[in-house]
């Protein structure tokens, strides 16, 4: 597979690297690299013109899918997907920014 949106059947919407996991040639689950889950909150700052012009803006919050593991990687089974879609390039592009800057080693002269 590649980047996806998946939302799971307890509601979380996440966004991951998604691989198939196929047995005897069926899907049965799906191998997650570094999954995060997916929120959204009304601008806090709209004008009133934005409102009236139907302008909707949404704040997009991205967060470790299992904040207290040390993995990174995870497989699922296919039952508890609701539905796998592709993300708002906006939404891939942040995905991609924060994987990135996550596996990027700091060196000690590069801590401020």
């Amino acid at each position: 597979m590649a980047i996806k949106l998946m939302l799971l059947k307890t509601g979380e919407t996440i966004i991951t690297d998604a691989k198939e996991v196929v047995q005897e040639e069926q899907t049965r689950g799906y191998l997650l690299n570094n999954p995060q889950t997916v929120t959204t909150q009304e601008k806090t700052v709209l004008m009133e013109g934005d409102t009236l012009n139907n302008n909707y803006e949404l704040d997009v919050i991205l967060k470790s899918w299992m904040l207290l593991s040390v993995d990174k990687e995870f497989v699922i089974t296919t039952d508890i997907v609701a539905t796998i879609c592709d993300p708002l390039p906006s939404v891939l592009e942040m995905y991609q920014s924060k994987v990135a800057a996550a596996n990027t080693e700091v060196t000690q002269t590069e801590v401020v």
